[in-house]
């Protein structure tokens, strides 16, 4: 036995160091794992061990749930202060005070972020102030996901992702007006494959309605002539034109029934589509022209009114920003269309020349424009016209060649001069069988809805009126 302990001692003593070192780990190792398979045996065959091992794993679940209700009251008591406090504030309103607000608040949450991570949360409020009087707020998200520390970045996501839903929801409050005796209501459109509703917004009565009321009248978002009528019939109301008819001081291609009509055609849009065919020093609109003979040409409105809703959008921002309006509280042309169905329509050689049309003709004059006015945008707004838009029958004797591009066609002795799109109407349902409004025109392009029965509170409001088919 001695002897058997003096070899091993021996031989230990002759091992390198190294050697003696792995020698050691392997014997450590098999040790350990030799516990470990026991401990595992044990913990799986011994009550005691497994239910303090139980009780250990809902101890750690709940001090892990405990950190994650902490960290979300946190973020959400963050949120609330961030929206509160831009609330209180008095935004500026001008370009200039736009432009120096922005990058005092913009140098701030910098400056916040390179103090360190126990900064991060005050830095949400200065870089959410910025995003707030940026035009261009998307494009703004996208600097900021480049630039400021993932958490912050996270935060003012989120922050405009709950402002706008509840914008959303405000909309659907404050929209139509309580005098219309309508609202917009979510309706079932049948189910998914899985099984799953689906639902649409509908137009529906908002009291009982009595046979034969006039249940409103709207002014359109946007009208268009057809263009065989120009010179004939308004440009801007689409009623036809007295005989002192009121002509563009810059162009003869356009006229309009009244002063009144003019004026609010060159707040509107025509200072950006005049052709400025009349001669005079200085008119040069080669591309103006170009578009509008285009659209003669092919006997089309819809280009025309997608450029004259795009020019309505910049004159209302340009009205917006002078008197100090908030785009919180106040909804725009595109909140409207931006909520409309639309009839999904594929590129043609046609639709790609519009598009470059309108932007060689709007590129110098709105700021933007070329970036905005992608392909899919453009597709999208004429498939909203060609899902949406009602033709205004109001034209007696008229003999011009029909468009090919679809209205709503409703039935009546006179013949259309033009489209229309509404924000009320749009979502006035279809019904050839069984209508229970119609909608009517007087001598220009306001629409009347007048109800062809007693309707009951909560009824959707349909109408007989043609439907598009896909192009």
């Amino acid at each position: 036995m001695a002897n058997q302990s003096s070899s091993q001692s021996s031989l230990i003593l002759g091992m390198k160091p190294k050697t003696f070192a792995i020698a050691t780990a392997g014997a450590v190792v098999a040790a350990g794992l030799g516990y470990a398979i026991y401990f595992d045996h044990k913990r799986r065959t011994d009550p005691t061990l497994r239910k303090q091992a139980k009780r250990e794993r809902k101890k750690q679940k709940k001090i892990a749930k405990a950190q994650e209700d902490e960290a979300k009251q946190g973020k959400l008591k963050l949120i609330d202060s961030v929206l509160e406090a831009v609330a209180k504030e008095t935004l500026p309103t001008t370009p200039e005070e736009k432009e120096q607000y922005f990058m005092a608040q913009v140098a701030a949450g910098e400056q916040l972020c390179n103090a360190g991570e126990a900064y991060y949360n005050d830095a949400v409020l200065p870089f959410y102030k910025a995003l707030k009087v940026y035009p261009a707020p998307l494009e703004l998200i996208m600097i900021y996901q480049k630039t400021v520390p993932e958490p912050v970045f996270q935060t003012v996501v989120q922050l405009m992702a709950l402002e706008q839903t509840k914008r959303q929801t405000k909309f659907y409050e404050d929209f139509p007006p309580k005098d219309t005796h309508v609202r917009i209501a979510e309706l079932p459109a049948g189910e998914t494959p899985e099984g799953k509703p689906v639902v649409r917004r509908g137009l529906v009565a908002n009291e009982d309605l009595k046979d034969g009321q006039l249940v409103y009248t709207e002014t359109p978002l946007v009208s268009g002539l057809l263009p065989a009528l120009e010179g004939e019939y308004c440009n801007y109301c689409l009623k036809k034109l007295p005989e002192e008819k009121v002509e563009c001081s810059n162009c003869d291609k356009v006229a309009f029934c009244s002063a009144e009509c003019e004026k609010s055609a060159t707040e509107n849009y025509h200072r950006y589509l005049c052709t400025n065919t009349k001669p005079q020093e200085g008119n040069d609109a080669v591309k103006e022209l170009a578009f509008f003979e285009y659209n003669k040409e092919n006997n089309v409105k819809y280009a025309y009114m997608v450029a004259k809703f795009l020019s309505t959008m910049v004159a209302e921002e340009m009205e917006r920003t002078r008197t100090g309006q908030s785009s919180d509280t106040t909804y725009n042309s595109w909140d409207h269309v931006d909520r409309f169905r639309y009839l999904d329509t594929s590129a043609t050689e046609n639709t790609k020349r519009e598009i470059e049309m309108l932007k060689e003709m709007l590129g110098d004059k709105v700021q933007g424009i070329n970036e905005f006015l992608t392909d899919e945008i453009y597709l999208m707004l004429k498939g909203k016209l060609l899902f949406n838009a009602f033709a205004v029958n109001i034209g007696e004797g008229v003999d011009v060649p029909e468009s090919s591009e679809h209205m709503r066609k409703t039935s009546s002795d006179k013949k259309p001069v033009g489209a229309a799109l509404y924000k009320i109407s749009t979502y006035i349902g279809q019904s050839e069988a069984e209508p229970n409004v119609k909608v009517t025109f007087g001598e220009d392009h306001d629409i009347s809805v007048v109800a062809l029965k007693d309707i009951s509170k909560d009824t959707e409001l349909v109408a007989a009126y043609s439907l598009p088919v896909p192009v």
